[in-house]
């Protein structure tokens, strides 16, 4: 049955059924694994774990992961996917990776669903186009961060109202976890207002609609692992999906129930309802009765036939005719001469055999004789060679005759001044300039290949020529040389998307040449007149209604040029001349008004806008809601509350189903003002949504999260909801920040607390309201062993803990200085360091121990070393007592050393006189008794020369003035005295020593001698220079004495001038200028003369200076020469100043007399003047007075904003002591940090080291396991030996059976040997059973009990050996037992060592398996080793331990 149409016959809605329209759809990605083929590992999600490692080959279809697997057939226990490279090769933002499915068709899209293999993307986008050559347009966006990567807000929403064809952004499906089988299902019509009305909102309709789905995979989900470049870290993030659906229907609009392939094997619908078409999405030929329209539940909307009555196959559906009439179906091609025609000339003059003329278009009559223009012409133009022209009137009515008013009008361009806005334009759309030629008023155009360059046309040629149609386009043109190589688009027009052009030959125009010639072009879609492509009429009216280019081609050939001289169209304006009929006034059917049915009447509105007045004109749909809507847009004046292009919905604060149509659809929301509401479809319940900021609830009746209040008043008066305020110290992200009703904040971080975070915890200070997160609360970190009572709080402003006595810094970490035993717990005890002993009071802050100057020792630097001396603030002296000479090491306080006899000298190291030292014998042995009398004559001499040195001493040190001649006289007697004693001393035969130490002071009084003489000659020169300057001084105030005198006269003369007023206007008055320059002159010469005065006085000052300075020379003998340059600097600067004084005297002199004269000239010409009004002097000198005052005034205020400004300076001064403080207290917590770091480096190293210990143990774990291999292989080989021999153990029982039954015959009564055989067949038995306890023994033991394993050998090579000796059976013996074999056999059957063998088998299978496992351990094991390795090589050397979020 046809699901289009019902039971009763009549047409219906149908849809194709839902299918997946992806499966085995070919998908397009532009990224694949394996070529080249590369290994990727599984992800596990736990750092440190051994990956299990794959590899992707392109090569191999069973490691193969193309895009086909995306929509192939799955199952669970063999899922296929597709898979990308891994981040190793660069696959990772901002690189994305393409998934596009071409569906073939357009499609209803339901859902679009992805099954990841791996982990989901943290960012990844759905897009689909509605054409296969159409933009791509966003679906729906998944990230993590949406704002970041797509602009977008994460989970937001669509109102009522707003566009619906918005994609949204959500991190819903963006967590990392699962790592495997993680869905994203993505349905279209989610989140639109106006899904429950789908059928009636084309916006939905377009939404769900498209031919193909692309998915870009934008950035991978991680743990963040992979910025330590880990290559098997990054192998393990790739892209991988398993399933890639799309739900949904073949696209047929409601008129197919089924899609099917056409001969192009491309989908198609099976349409119905007389539609046609990809999607049924048009009517077919001859049923155009009614527009097409989308099928709903409520009418099948199929196309009806036209009715013809049966005079025509052809009809084309007429808006106007079907809002008129009900009917659109208007015919065409009608037979029986059933169309109006008109007559203005026959096509040709020879009738046919019937006697008809054939008639040109639109004429009709036998003899082409009727003068009328049919149904959509007007205009019967004998001049036109179509004779009628076409309606246009914007495809609304057919229905048109000339309009009144108009004339013929022509838009030129001669080229008579310039080229009038003609430009050139290369066929690569580039604009060249043209030439134009003011002597033959022609522009031109060269091209220097063969490509050809066109005029373009201004401004004026363009826009609406719809008065054009029908008219012509004249040019005249001329080319430089004939070869020229026309082309079919010599004439170009271009507009409203369509594009027609004409050879330049066309319409019997002549060939250019090098002669100007007249072109002229008819805009006209007749094929008479080859304009290509063919267009209708109402499409080559449509061209000329906006036209946007006139195109001229100038170049045919290569080195070439084109000339235009000048250009016309005729077109028509309204205005008295030529009547221009072919301009036309439409008859507008019912909703168009204007002069060509341009505008929609009132009531009326655009059905598509986009297309401006050539969209057709309906009624207003406003649901009841409005009479009226905007003609253009087709908004409805909406009343009644109602919102929407047709009143479709309320307006915000409103509720309801505007669709109702009545002034009571919408209701006010029950919802605080500002707020919206909606209706839940299923309980009709309304819903207050975008609450007041801060609200929320079904009625806004509950505060927000983050906020608090009572806006209903529930407990207590009415409080609005407010944000809470936590003084930015709250995670935003978390929620239940504060109190819903107080206000108190509950998730403080940053080590805050307060009601309003706005306080440090305990246990931490600093500034809870900072800005910035570094300045908020810092830890207290106050010193157990500094700390009263060991407390860990502090001041939460400043910081500071409470000391123990002696204790300082912030967190009493320290001992002040000279203090120490921070550790005692009990405060800091003083040092007590001697202050001579020690070098600065301080100890060493745990032992006490003061640090002691050199030679000083004791805990407090109290006391000399032991053999030193001197205890003194620079330390104790070493004594050096003479270890030969002295009594011990140890001298006196003094330095000396207690000397042995016949030693002298602080340190005992020289002989007594009249003693010597003998190096034979120890000590200082006595001199004979004759050198006693040397002894004593030495001792006068030395007495002489002690008064002598005495005398010399008094010399240099006396401060007495000695004459000249008495000091020489002194100094003769001096120097006759040392000649005596050197003489006597000569004739005494002294030692060498004391003749040199005559000679030095000889020496010693020449150079004292000749200091003093070239003292006394500085002296002199000094004094000389001294008084040359106290002259030049004496002179210069001579100077400023006299410039003083002659000024005091100035100013007397000046005031006695009696000034007087000018007698007439005219007259000069210069007095004023003069005297305000003499008394500035004046001023000036007094400043100067103060200043030189002052420089005298200075330079005196520094004479006398000088001059004591000489007088001071003569104290002290190491001075003088420095003293002497001293002097001899200021003198001369002294001279210096004075030759500046002498000069600025001579200028001070000069600008005296000067302004002496000046004033003697002002005194001359005062005499001769008029007398003047001295109240004007006077009010000008008020004026000066009050100016000095506002002058004096604003310099105290000036004064006052200074002493302000240093008093505010003085409170930043204070602030940047306690900013220097605050910095001393973080470089303390800096170091505190640094402290702390160091200790993290100490774990980290330990940390190493044990990562090295556990790699060591972890080698002797591989060595071991390696010998346990070896071992295990050992064994393996034994037991597979034994194995091996257990069939011919087998053989030889069947062996031993079969001679016992041959013996049987033979044999009688041989029991004792029977016996013998027997017990050989048990102790068989009990061997093999020995060797499959040995196997399953071996299977149970672990690793700790390997060595067991040899034991198993030795039971291996024990039953070899009682095997082996079965073959010793004695066959004779066995001939004589018959009866005891046959018992033995019995006994053998039923023993079933067959199924024992087989048992015994199946252990030894299992053994090799556990063996393999072994090995497969063994390789395990080692590949942790490896991994091992690789995590100690990738381990950072430095510590970057990350403090975790602070929780509140």
């Amino acid at each position: 049955m046809d699901e289009c149409i019902d039971e009763s016959g009549r047409p219906q809605r149908c849809m194709p059924e839902f299918v997946n329209a992806a499966f085995n759809v070919t998908v397009v990605a532009t990224n694949t694994c394996g070529s080249p083929p590369e290994e990727y590992c599984l992800q596990t999600g736990v750092t440190g774990v051994t990956k299990s490692c794959h590899i992707c080959d392109a090569r191999d279809p069973r490691n193969y992961h193309g895009a086909g697997f995306l929509t192939d057939y799955n199952t669970q226990p063999d899922t296929t996917w597709w898979q990308s490279q891994t981040m190793l090769a660069g696959i990772q933002y901002p690189n994305s990776i393409n998934l596009t499915l071409h569906l073939g068709k357009a499609f209803d899209i339901t859902y679009v669903r992805l099954k990841f293999h791996t982990s989901r993307p943290e960012s990844f986008a759905i897009y689909k186009r509605t054409s296969e050559d159409g933009p791509w347009i966003p679906y729906q966006y998944y990230s993590g961060s949406c704002e970041k990567t797509y602009s977008k807000i994460n989970r937001g929403f669509i109102r009522t109202g707003e566009d619906e064809q918005q994609a949204l952004c959500t991190d819903e499906f963006s967590d990392i976890s699962p790592l495997s089988g993680g869905n994203v299902a993505f349905s279209t019509l989610e989140g639109r207002p106006s899904k429950y009305n789908f059928d009636n909102s084309p916006v939905l309709q377009d939404w769900v609609t498209a031919t193909d789905i692309r998915v870009t995979l934008n950035r991978l989900n991680t743990f963040g692992d992979e910025v330590f470049n880990d290559p098997k870290v990054l192998k393990s993030y790739y892209y991988a999906i398993s399933d890639f659906a799309v739900g949904g229907r073949c696209k047929c609009n409601g008129h197919a129930s089924e899609c099917v392939k056409n001969e192009r094997s491309k989908l198609v619908c099976n349409c119905k309802h007389n539609t046609e078409g990809p999607d049924c999405n048009v009517c077919k030929r001859f049923y155009n009765d009614r527009p097409w329209r989308r099928a709903t539940t409520d009418n099948a909307n199929e196309c009806l036939s036209c009715n013809c009555n049966g005079k025509s196959a052809e009809c084309y559906f007429d808006h106007e005719l079907y809002r008129a009439t009900g009917h659109g179906g208007h015919c065409r091609n009608c037979t029986y001469f059933t169309n109006f025609c008109f007559f203005v000339r026959k096509m040709i003059t020879q009738c046919d055999n019937t006697g008809r003329c054939s008639c040109k278009p639109g004429v009709m009559g036998d003899k082409c004789d009727r003068c009328q223009c049919k149904l959509g012409y007007f205009n019967l133009d004998p001049q036109n060679p179509q004779g009628c022209t076409p309606c246009f009137c914007f495809q609304h009515s057919t229905v048109c005759e000339s309009a009144d008013g108009y004339s013929i009008h022509k838009v030129t361009s001669t080229f008579d001044r310039d080229e009038e806005g003609w430009k050139g334009q290369q066929r690569d759309s580039s604009i060249v300039p043209v030439q134009w030629s003011p002597t033959t008023r022609e522009i031109s155009l060269i091209s220097e290949d063969y490509f050809p360059i066109y005029f373009v046309a201004p401004e004026k040629f363009l826009g609406n020529q719809l008065l054009s149609y029908g008219q012509n386009l004249t040019l005249n043109f001329r080319i430089q040389h004939r070869d020229a190589r026309l082309s079919a688009e010599d004439v170009v027009l271009e507009g409203a998307g369509h594009r027609v052009a004409v050879p330049l030959i066309a319409q019997d125009n002549s060939y250019p040449g090098e002669e100007t010639q007249t072109f002229v072009f008819r805009l006209h879609e007749t094929t008479d007149y080859a304009w290509k492509p063919n267009l209708k009429h109402a499409d080559f009216q449509k061209l000329l209604h906006n036209l946007t280019s006139v195109m001229i081609r100038g170049t045919y050939s290569a080195k070439s040029a084109g000339y235009l001289d000048s250009v016309s169209l005729v077109t028509a304006h309204r205005g008295s001349g030529t009547p221009a009929r072919w301009v036309e006034r439409c008859t507008c059917p019912q909703g168009y008004v204007g002069q060509h049915c341009g505008q929609c009447d009132l009531g009326y509105r655009r059905s598509q806008p986009e297309l401006g007045s050539f969209s057709s004109c309906e009624p207003c749909n406003c649901n009841g809601h409005s009479d009226t809507c905007d003609p253009v847009t087709g908004f409805c004046n909406c009343q009644h509350y109602t919102a929407g292009k047709s009143c479709e919905r309320c307006k915000d604060g409103f509720y309801g189903d505007p669709m109702v149509g009545s002034p009571s659809d919408c209701k006010p929301c029950p919802c605080p003002a500002g707020a919206t509401c909606a209706v839940v479809p299923r309980t009709k319940e309304v819903v207050c949504t975008n609450c007041p900021a801060g609200t929320t609830g079904k009625r806004c009746e509950l505060c927000d999260d983050g906020f608090f209040g009572d806006p209903l008043g529930e407990n207590g008066p009415i409080r609005a909801c407010r944000a809470c305020s936590c003084n930015n110290n709250i995670d935003p992200n978390a929620v239940g920040n504060c109190n819903r009703e107080s206000g108190e904040c509950l998730k403080c971080i940053y080590n805050t607390a307060g009601v309003f975070c706005d306080r440090c915890k305990e246990g931490f200070y600093g500034n809870a309201l900072a800005a910035n997160v570094t300045d908020k609360c810092k830890p207290c970190s106050c010193s157990p062993y500094g700390t009263v009572d060991k407390k860990t709080t502090c001041s939460q402003v400043t910081g500071l803990c409470q000391c123990l006595p002696n204790v300082i810094n912030r967190d009493c970490s320290a001992c002040e200085p000279g203090f120490y035993n921070l550790q005692s717990g009990k405060g800091c005890e003083r040092c007590n360091c001697n202050p001579i002993g020690s070098t600065n009071g301080q100890c060493d802050i745990f032992s006490g121990q003061c640090e002691c100057q050199p030679g000083v020792t004791g805990p407090h630097c109290d006391r000399c070393e032991i053999n030193f001396f001197g205890f003194s603030p620079s330390g104790c002296k070493p004594c050096d007592c003479d270890p030969e000479g002295s009594e011990s090491a140890q001298c006196k306080d003094d330095g000396h050393c207690q000397c042995r006899p016949g030693f002298v000298g602080a340190r005992c190291d020289m002989c007594e006189e009249n003693y010597f030292y003998n190096r034979s014998t120890p000590g200082c042995q006595q001199c004979p008794n004759c050198y006693s009398l040397v002894r004593d004559k030495v001792n006068q001499q030395r007495q002489r020369l002690h008064e002598l040195q005495n005398l010399i001493d008094n010399l240099d040190n006396t401060e007495n003035t000695v004459g000249d001649k008495a000091f020489e006289k002194r100094l003769k007697e001096a120097e006759k005295t040392i000649m005596d004693l050197l003489q006597e001393a000569q004739a005494s035969k002294v030692d060498k020593g004391l003749l040199d130490r005559l000679n030095n002071i000889n020496k010693t009084l020449n150079n004292q001698w000749n200091r003093m003489q070239n003292i006394k000659n500085t002296v002199d020169n000094t004094g000389t220079q001294a008084d040359r300057a106290r002259n030049r001084v004496h002179d210069t105030e001579n100077l400023i004495k006299t410039a003083r005198e002659e000024l005091d006269k100035a100013k007397e003369a000046i005031s006695k001038v009696d000034i007087k007023i000018p007698t007439t206007p005219g007259d000069q008055n210069n007095m004023t200028l003069l005297a305000e320059e003499a008394r500035k002159l004046s001023e000036k010469h007094k400043a100067d003369a103060d200043q030189i005065e002052k420089i005298a006085k200075d330079a005196n000052d520094t004479s006398t200076k000088a001059y004591n300075m000489l007088k001071k020379a003569l104290d002290g003998e190491n001075k003088t020469s420095s003293d002497i340059d001293e002097l001899n600097r200021k003198y001369v600067e002294a001279k210096d100043l004075a030759k500046n004084l002498e000069k600025q005297a001579a200028k001070v002199q000069a600008e005296a007399e000067e302004a002496g004269n000046k004033a003697l000239k002002i005194y001359a010409n005062l005499t001769s003047l008029p007398p003047i009004d001295t109240k004007t002097l006077e009010d000008e000198a008020n004026k000066i007075k009050k100016e000095a005052s506002d002058l004096d005034k604003l310099v105290d205020k000036t004064e006052k904003e200074y002493n302000d400004l240093r008093e505010d300076l003085r409170g930043k001064e204070t602030e940047v002591r306690k900013l220097l403080e605050k910095g001393k207290t973080e470089q303390q917590t800096a170091d505190q940090l640094l402290a702390r770091a160091d200790a993290a480096k100490a774990l980290a190293e330990e940390a190493a080291k044990k990562g090295i210990s556990t790699f060591k143990e972890a080698k002797d774990i591989l060595n071991n396991l390696k010998d346990f291999d070896k071992r295990v292989n050992d064994n393996r080989t034994a037991a597979e030996d034994a194995i091996r021999r257990i069939p011919e153990i087998n053989a030889t029982i069947n062996e031993a059976n079969e001679k016992t039954r041959r013996a049987e015959s033979a044999l009688g009564n041989a029991a004792t040997d029977a016996k013998e055989a027997k017990t050989k067949a048990e102790e068989a038995e009990k061997i093999a059973k020995d060797v499959q306890k040995v196997h399953v023994e071996f299977q149970m033991k672990n690793i700790k009990n390997i060595q067991k394993l040899w034991d198993v050998r030795v039971l291996i090579k024990l039953c070899l050996y009682l095997i082996c000796d079965i073959d010793k059976v004695d066959l004779s013996k066995l001939n004589q037992i018959e009866k005891a074999l046959k018992d033995a056999k019995d006994k053998m059957a039923e023993s079933e060592l067959d199924r024992k063998l087989k048992e015994l088998n199946d252990i030894a299978k299992s053994q090799e398996d556990m063996i393999s496992d072994y090995d497969r351990q063994i390789q395990d094991i080692r590949k942790d080793v490896a991994n091992l390795n690789d995590i100690k090589n990738t381990l950072p050397e430095g510590c970057f331990n990350t403090p975790s979020l602070e929780r509140p």
